[in-house]
Formats: C-alpha cells, structure tokens, sequence
C-alpha cells in the first residue's frame, strides 16, 4: 500500500518485518500479518464497491472478533468514519447511536438481529450486514458478501485531523456523548499506550476489554498490533476462562478493569494456579484498592499497574510506571506526551498536596462532540482539556485521585470522597467490593451510603462489626449512614459499577425505611 496517515498504516512495520507472523487468535482461527491486511483491504474494497466515501459512517455491533478487527481496519484505510456500538446496549440505546450518527452501513452480529432488525426504517435492512447470516434470512444482506473483491491496492488520501473514530461514552446519566477522534489523535492514544505499556513484538497480549470501548481498542488491541505483538481476542472472559487462556497461549499482558481485577484475583486465590508468563497487567475503570494490590502481589510477585483514562483522549492521561516505583492508591505519573495541570475553579494550578481538577493537553484529546457544540466548548477552556477528575499531586509529581466532580458526596459543607470510603470498607477482611453513592437529605444536604457484597462464600461481616470498622479509619462524617447488602453489585454498559442505579436504589431503599 501506498503512504497514508500513520493511523492507516498501522501495520506497515509487521508486515516488512514479519508477515508471516500470528497476529490474532480468535476462537480456533489465527491469522497472520499478512492475512489480517490482506482481509481488511478485501473489505475496504467491498466498502467501496458499495459507494462508501470518506466521512460516511459505518456502525458495528459486533462482540470482539475478527469481522469487528477487520471493519475498523478498513474504515480507516478508506477514510470512513467507524462508530463501535456497545454490545450491552439495549435497542433504545443502540438506535440512539444510529439516529445520532446516521450511518451509511450497519454490521452487527447475528445475535443481535432483533436490535438490528428494529434499525430497519432508519438504515434500510439491505444496508445491514449480518455476520454468519445469509442476505435471505430476515432482508439482512451477509458479512460474507463484503469482502468478495480485489484488495485495495492504497489507502484512500486523508488529512491527519479528519475524523477516523467516534466512540460513545457510558452514558451513565442522560444520553452518551459521541467522542470523536480523528486519524491524528486516534494513532496518538495508540503510540501513547503502547509506550506506557512497553509493548514489544515478543509480548503476547490477552484482549478481554470490548474493542468497542478506548480501554480495549486504544489501548490493548491497537497498540500490540502496531508493535507486531501476537493478540488473544476474547470477549469478557471468565476468570476461569482468563487464566486458561494465560496458559494455553503464554500470555505476557493482560488488562482488566478494577471491578473485574477482584473476581480474578479472588478466584486464582480460591483456585491457585502458576501463571509465570504474565509480567504485566493493569486495573481501571475506577480506583484499585489498596487490599487488592497487596492480594495481586502475594499472587504475582509483582504489583499491578493503575492508572487512569478517558475516552475523550482515547485512553490513559497518568499511569503508574511499567518499570520503577508504583504507588500504591494513586494514579501514577502523566503519560508520554501529555501535560497535565491541577488547577481551582479560577484555572490556577493549585499547591502540592492540594485538590483541584486535572486539566490535560495531548495530542491524543478528542476533536470534540459529534454533533454537540455546547459540550464541545465546556470540554475545551483555553486550551486544556477538562476532565472533571478531582485529584492531587504529591512531591515527586505522583497524582492521587480523590473522585469525578460530580460524584463527591456533600455533608454539610464537607467533602466525602466515595474512593476513599470505599478503600476501606474493601480492606475489610470479609468484603468483596463496596460502592459509595450520596442521596439527598433534608438535614445534611447529602448522606453516604455504601452498598456491600460479602466475600465469596462468607456471609460477611455482621452490621455492627463493619460500623466499628469503618468508625475507627474513617472521620465521622465521612462514615456511611447506611449499609446495604447486595450478592452482586450491578455493572454498567461499560462493566464498570452502575454507580448512577446504585444511588437511585439507595434513595428507594433509605427512604423507604424511614417510611
């Protein structure tokens, strides 16, 4: 292929060097180099064929597999725009992607034919491509029908700041926003995260995070592939299923978010089994605790990454060094090419050891909201992108994350930051997760509240026993109200807790009792 955006010729470097190379395994397939582009440019072709230009969207509804791999690869060669759809939505959820976006070509899997069928009047069922379907079965035209075509021979000619991605927000309160990244800023997350994690072609990396989310694609799928790393795609993997692929295929990184970081962790110590492969893994999505991190060394030898990250720079801001010290309950150091300030409501950076919202300038940053000016311009003050992150610097440039702006809990004048609640009722000995949320009260302003799920086969601890726990760490005002109990905590689109239900159930279950 001819010269492109560094974003289209992602793969240049594997395949001069080591075409032959495996590439991904999915299932009981594995591909090379050489055949993962030789298939993605089959499919830019059919695209083409099918009167796809650059700008038109292409939406996919697709798990983690080679035809979502293949689709993004493509849309990008051709100068399409690809809009990953949450394989949890619902089809409320989905079709308000659809009608945001407008998308000249839908691909979705077959499991979801109901969904995608219901996305008829918007698209045209001849626009929607089934994967493992036949064009007959429901008016659905078949995957299969796409790639049937000569390769692209080049990529189709692009500016840098043309937009390549528009991946859609959690969403947990109002509508998802559509955080749109061009070719440039797409391949910035992508060489950021494959510094921050020291990808090499050697490493062998595991793939459980949605490729439809940053956490799977901007940093894990992306980045191994453009190092030439050999890829594992799973699609949320069991613990159990995790650790036998860790073995089967001598895994060397796997990441997780926090909320699945406890299951795995619980679970290999429930079932102990050596996995000397892995060197490096990684939990996000919310604060690790501090319990956990010394569980996952006593189980590794080594401590497990943290950082934290935001679609809307397609991936991590601060992060914890590969190699070097780790602070355990922090964020880390800022990422490779990325300034970041702490700053109060006046936009001046704040003391050391002082809270304020974390401002950050990257190459990686979002061009703005799809179709949304307003919040476009709310992201973006002078310069610096404000991501609504509250958080501290300690001496040596550490940042500490204190909670999301909208998320701290207000008593009567003071601030209660959920993460740090939440640290300690999980360091309690018979605790598996907890989650903070604020409700309303008429005296207080807000109250904490903390829902609870007890270790795996324990009962937990008693009420009163978790009380004087929590009263003897934690300043009383920053104590829970109320516990609650839950088997499970719910998770999001996302897998991350659904703190936004969590603090609509609390409110039902609080004001009820006072009934």
């Amino acid at each position: 292929m001819t010269q492109g955006t560094r974003l289209q010729m992602l793969l240049s470097t594997p395949l001069a060097q080591t075409p032959d190379k495996i590439a991904l395994r999915f299932g009981s397939v594995d591909l090379s180099y050489y055949d993962l582009d030789f298939r993605s440019r089959q499919l830019a072709a059919g695209l083409l064929a099918l009167k796809i230009n650059c700008g038109d969207r292409i939406a996919l509804l697709l798990p983690n597999c080679l035809e979502a791999v293949y689709s993004m690869m493509a849309c990008y060669t051709i100068g399409a725009i690809v809009v990953p759809v949450n394989y949890r939505y619902t089809a409320r959820e989905a079709r308000y992607v659809v009608e945001n976006t407008h998308p000249n070509l839908v691909i979705g899997h077959q499991d979801k034919s109901e969904i995608l069928e219901s996305l008829g009047d918007l698209v045209g069922l001849d626009r929607i491509f089934l994967t493992g379907k036949r064009s007959n079965d429901a008016g659905f035209s078949s995957f299969d029908e796409l790639p049937g075509h000569t390769p692209l021979a080049s990529a189709i000619d692009v500016q840098k700041d043309a937009p390549a991605l528009i991946l859609y927000t959690s969403g947990s309160t109002g509508h998802p926003k559509g955080v749109v990244h061009s070719h440039g800023s797409a391949f910035s997350g992508i060489d950021i995260s494959r510094r921050v994690f020291d990808f090499n072609s050697s490493d062998i990396v595991l793939i459980g995070k949605p490729i439809s989310h940053a956490g799977g694609l901007q940093t894990q799928l992306m980045p191994a592939l453009f190092i030439g790393a050999e890829v594992v795609l799973a699609m949320r993997p069991t613990p159990a299923e995790a650790a036998a692929l860790i073995v089967k295929y001598s895994i060397t990184q796997y990441a997780l978010l926090a909320s699945n970081l406890v299951d795995f962790v619980e679970y290999l110590e429930e079932n102990p089994e050596c996995l000397p492969t892995l060197v490096n893994s990684i939990g996000s999505g919310d604060a690790v605790p501090t319990d956990l991190h010394h569980r996952f060394r006593d189980l590794f030898g080594w401590q497990v990454m943290e950082g934290c990250g935001m679609t809307e720079i397609g991936g991590y801001y601060a992060i914890n060094p590969r190699y070097g010290e780790r602070k355990w309950g922090s964020m880390g150091l800022h990422c490779p090419d990325t300034e970041l300030r702490i700053i109060d409501p006046d936009g001046n950076d704040v003391a050391v050891g002082e809270v304020g919202e974390i401002a950050i300038r990257t190459p990686s940053s979002t061009i703005g909201y799809w179709n949304d000016d307003l919040n476009t311009r709310e992201l973006f003050r002078d310069g610096w992108l404000h991501t609504g992150d509250l958080a501290k610097f300690d001496e040596q440039q550490y940042v500490w994350f204190i909670a999301r702006k909208k998320l701290i809990i207000v008593r009567r004048g003071s601030n209660i930051s959920p993460a740090e609640v939440e640290s300690v009722i999980d360091e309690h000995p018979l605790i598996h997760a907890s989650v903070v949320v604020g409700i309303a009260d008429p005296h207080d302003g807000q109250i904490p509240v903390a829902w609870v799920v007890p270790l795996h086969n324990s009962e937990g601890p008693s009420l009163d026993d978790l009380k004087v726990y929590v009263s003897a760490r934690l300043a009383a005002y920053k104590t829970p109200v109320n516990y609650l109990f839950l088997k499970e905590l719910p998770r999001n689109s996302t897998g991350k807790f659904d703190r936004h239900l969590l603090g609509e159930m609390a409110f039902q279950e609080v004001s009820g009792s006072d009934q």
